[in-house]
């Protein structure tokens, strides 16, 4: 529902203005931020890590399964 606002004076006006234009510059800063956390995160060095981290777990986790569970054994 569309409710519209009645204003008694311009300073009720320019009171909404600028809350208007800080919500606005709030949600600039809120997009920014996310935008420099997904470009991080998505960063060469970043994605290098995260797959030689899977590697490392792999291999581990290979490991300790091998070593738990009778089959595969020789």
């Amino acid at each position: 529902m569309n409710k519209e606002k009645t204003y008694s004076s311009f300073d009720e006006i320019n009171r909404d203005l600028e809350i208007y234009r800080l919500q606005a510059q709030i949600g600039k800063e809120k997009m920014k931020h996310n935008f420099i956390e997904i470009k991080d995160a998505v960063s060469p060095t970043n994605l290098l890590i995260d797959v030689g981290l899977n590697l490392v777990r792999k291999i581990l986790y290979g490991r300790v399964l091998h070593k738990l569970l009778p089959f595969g054994r020789k």
